[in-house]
């Protein structure tokens, strides 16, 4: 079975393409601009290398955000886009914080584990998760002390673009590990796909906003 996954929700574009849990082309870019343009010839490549016609892709991964408005939609458009070219393709949206938790070793997890993105605005994208990964809080748009009140007492490990921002002031908590990384892994995201294919959990893509945008019209 053929698998593609990819992500141009945050500073970059993440493209994968795997067969039978074999990667067979991946490709992570970091980028300001230009995310859709190189998602559109990162695929084609991604096929080109493979070999295979695109309907020859079975299931499809999309992030589906937390992240910049722009990037999460035209993730999820193109996605759509290939689902009404294929009617037979499978595809889900998997969270940016499933993808960042899943980027933590086992040994470097925590009682706590705080995945936090960046939002370029005075507050945080959070989620925190159990050392088995399980979802403890909701996805939530938090400022830097209301983050700092749920974790005090717990140890905790951090991940995500938005940790470095967060830790540039002292916190006062027990910090067990802190992973920065620019943008997510597209083994990690093509892991999370994967459990939710085997899991039957499938969650057509859409995208996933905690707040509104900021934007008005006069």
């Amino acid at each position: 079975m053929y698998t593609l996954v990819f992500d141009t929700t945050a500073g970059g574009t993440g493209i994968g393409l795997y067969k039978d849990d074999k990667a067979v082309y991946k490709s992570e870019k970091i980028m300001e601009f230009g995310q859709a343009e190189a998602l559109a010839c990162g695929v084609a490549e991604a096929c080109q290398t493979a070999g295979i016609a695109f309907n020859e892709i079975s299931f499809l991964g999309v992030c589906s955000g937390p992240g910049s408005f722009t990037g999460v939609r035209a993730g999820l458009a193109f996605a759509r886009g290939l689902c009404l070219g294929n009617p037979k393709l499978e595809a889900t949206g998997v969270s940016a914080f499933e993808v960042y938790a899943g980027m933590l070793k086992e040994q470097d997890r925590a009682f706590y584990n705080a995945v936090v993105i960046e939002t370029k605005r005075e507050d945080f994208y959070f989620q925190l998760f159990d050392k088995d990964l399980n979802k403890l809080s909701a996805p939530l748009a938090l400022r830097r002390e209301e983050i700092a009140e749920k974790l005090k007492g717990h140890q905790v490990s951090f991940i995500g673009d938005g940790v470095e921002r967060l830790l540039s002031v002292s916190l006062g908590l027990q910090i067990k590990q802190v992973e920065l990384s620019e943008m997510m892994s597209v083994e990690a995201l093509y892991q999370a796909a994967m459990r939710k294919y085997f899991t039957k959990t499938l969650d057509f893509p859409k995208p996933l906003y905690i707040r509104e945008a900021d934007a008005c019209v006069k």
